[in-house]
């Protein structure tokens, strides 16, 4: 156990460092603020944590020496990481050099959903559909308990990052039935912004689509914004019927088959 401690901080030494060589370096993109490691006070010492997502775009400006060095570190932290660490992928926050020097990248953002098709349980089962995150929303907690139990849906309420409010998915179908004749539903939630990257090389006329995370490149490139893309057509709004409950939800509800 304490050699596994002493090699995990040994690979955050290391990434820490890696992280500020590589913030000194030119932001084409982003904020080299989000390279930081965050500094947190528990119980009168002070931790330090690495970022959990980190968007820029880091030009070398086609010196030699620096490229050789950042591609030899990131190499290493990556010896490092799997050394100490049992999953598969590496974190996103980690850098990737692209090689050979784009001509371009294009960058979008947009909102990302996680989708769950429920239908009638032989089981009852549980579905999260509200966060309470701060001490405001707390105090809603029994009223909405109480708003759906009316309309004869249970509920389940947990700790979790503040509090979480699930409800019963046999109820839910049910209670859809009373509404509109459902066989399934969809409920979807917000789940974050995804950030793209649209890299174009040398001799392609198709870009390449990858997260858009820490991206180093060898010299300066045009780095551009891309318009926030349309919403699609067939969209879960527009094709499906809503299903509303009478309190204020994280998650939408959607009736998927009638």
């Amino acid at each position: 156990m304490a050699t596994s401690k002493t090699n995990w901080k040994s690979f955050f030494k290391f990434e820490k460092q890696l992280l500020t060589f590589i913030s000194q370096q030119k932001i084409l993109a982003g904020n080299k603020d989000d390279l930081s490691y965050k500094e947190t006070l528990y119980k009168n010492s002070i931790l330090e944590r690495p970022p959990k997502f980190i968007h820029a775009i880091v030009s070398l400006q086609d010196n030699t020496e620096t490229f050789i060095k950042v591609q030899t570190d990131i190499e290493e932290l990556k010896r490092l990481y799997l050394a100490v660490s049992n999953k598969a992928n590496y974190p996103s926050r980690f850098p990737q050099l692209l090689t050979p020097t784009p001509l371009q990248i294009n960058l979008s953002q947009h909102e990302a959903y996680r989708s769950h098709v429920v239908s009638a349980l032989l089981k009852d089962d549980f579905i999260l559909v509200k966060r309470y995150r701060t001490n405001d929303q707390v105090h809603l907690v029994n009223a909405d308990i109480a708003a759906l139990d009316n309309i004869g849906i249970k509920t389940e309420v947990s700790d979790k990052f503040g509090k979480i409010l699930s409800v019963s998915i046999n109820d839910l179908i049910y209670y859809a039935n009373t509404v509109n004749t459902a066989k399934s539903l969809t409920v979807r939630q917000l789940s974050g912004m995804q950030y793209t990257a649209r890299v174009r090389y040398p001799d392609s006329f198709v870009s390449v689509r990858m997260s858009y995370s820490l991206l180093i490149v060898r010299s300066d490139i045009p780095v551009l914004e891309s318009l926030p893309q349309g919403r699609r057509t067939h969209r879960l709004e527009t094709t499906k019927e809503k299903l509303v409950l009478p309190i204020k939800c994280d998650a939408e509800i959607f009736i998927k088959e009638n």
